[in-house]
């Protein structure tokens, strides 16, 4: 199973419902780009961005992508160790 399916068969199970969006992921820079096809798929996305922020899963960045408008980067905040 390769890094883009383990990343995507994640978070359609802990975020279901996003609905329809593509996922690009960059290995080198570790972000994933969350092209979404709908103006109510980037709410849903944006409702969760907190959530995304604190997953612990080796993403940098989170990228949401729409046609014609700016993109939105969701930035990842590392877990501090005891």
């Amino acid at each position: 199973m390769s890094v883009i399916q383990v990343v995507s068969q994640y978070l359609a199970y802990k975020f279901p419902w996003w609905g329809v969006c593509h996922l690009k992921f960059d290995l080198i820079q570790k972000n994933v780009f969350i092209h979404c096809q709908t103006p109510e798929s980037i709410v849903a996305v944006l409702k969760d961005a907190e959530r995304l922020s604190y997953l612990d899963i080796g993403i940098e960045k989170f990228v949401i992508v729409y046609p014609g408008y700016s993109n939105i980067t969701i930035l990842c905040i590392p877990r501090k160790i005891a």
